[in-house]
């Protein structure tokens, strides 16, 4: 993840290494609003993103002096918020949703999503997906996670990520079919 001003960002790491309490400032408004969206896509909740998001400040501020690569510090804070979102679904039981009972019967395949749909319509129906698929869907759509990566931090299978992905996807693709649906009976009405 680059933030503009990447020589200045490297500065600010150092800086904070240092112990600077104005440097973790800046890299907090650099980099708050970004890890902010990534929390909240993963739990589909503000308020438990905004003490996601404190504590994995407090964590990567806290662990800093381990960062070797000053230009590496969004990706690592990234992954501390991931990771953290991650811990908190485990303990709030809402990651072991099982996406097996959803029945296949209800899915139409998405090869892809019209371009031209509004994102802020998705984005909307994302936060509806269950919260073990919409989690898997964010990593990995979203955030560019490899499904082995994904297996790897939510501790099962890449089979089962692939497959909830999948599912997912197609249930997004319904869910943006049936708005289309709704979208033209309504024009026809009108006209």
């Amino acid at each position: 993840m680059k933030i503009a001003g990447n020589g200045n960002e490297i500065q600010l790491v150092r800086l904070c290494k240092r112990g600077s309490t104005k440097a973790q400032f800046k890299l907090y408004k650099l980099y708050s609003k970004a890890m902010f969206n990534i929390a909240v896509r993963m739990t589909n909740n503000s308020e438990l993103a905004e003490d996601i998001l404190q504590d994995a400040f407090i964590k990567a501020f806290s662990d800093i002096a381990r960062l070797k690569d000053e230009r590496a510090f969004g990706g690592w804070l990234k992954r501390i918020v991931i990771n953290r979102c991650i811990d908190v679904m485990r303990k709030e039981r809402f990651i072991t949703k099982d996406l097996e009972t959803v029945s296949d019967r209800h899915f139409e395949i998405m090869d892809e999503v019209n371009e031209e749909f509004d994102p802020e319509i998705v984005h909307h129906f994302i936060k509806k997906l269950p919260d073990g698929a919409r989690q898997i869907l964010v990593m990995r759509a979203l955030e560019g996670y490899k499904h082995a990566e994904i297996g790897e931090q939510l501790g099962v299978s890449e089979s089962t990520v692939k497959t909830q992905f999948f599912r997912a996807k197609q249930l997004l693709g319904k869910m943006i079919r049936d708005e289309n649906r709704k979208i033209f009976k309504t024009e026809q009405i009108k006209a």
